[in-house]
């Protein structure tokens, strides 16, 4: 039988379902372009591997085998990382503690 417009139905989650299908092809192709930035570029392989001698990230098949890092220091890219962050914190909680210094100056002259 032939449809008719009358007989047509508003679906109005249609349009909501639509949105969040966009969104989450956004989110894919987003994540997709963050990996490959954290992929090596000879390997294609995650970088997990900081090469201390180079100071750059790179994966563990240019550690072991890639040759241009033959005799060089590593360490693993999550230690560098924790080191960095504790380092981070540390310069944070020295400007918090000068900017109360300052807060007090100021206050004192006022």
């Amino acid at each position: 039988a032939p449809l008719q417009l009358r007989e047509l139905v508003n679906c109005r989650w249609a349009e909501e379902v639509t949105q969040q299908l966009d969104t989450l092809q956004l989110c894919s192709l987003t994540k997709h372009e963050e990996n490959e930035k954290e992929a090596c570029e000879n390997h294609h392989e995650k970088l997990s591997v900081f090469c201390w001698t180079c100071k750059k990230c790179i994966c563990h098949q240019c550690a072991l085998w890639g040759g241009m890092h033959g005799g060089h220091t590593f360490k693993p890219l999550a230690e560098i990382y924790e080191q960095h962050v504790t380092k981070v914190n540390e310069e944070v909680a020295k400007l918090r503690r000068r900017l109360m210094e300052l807060i007090s100056l100021v206050q004192e002259v006022v």
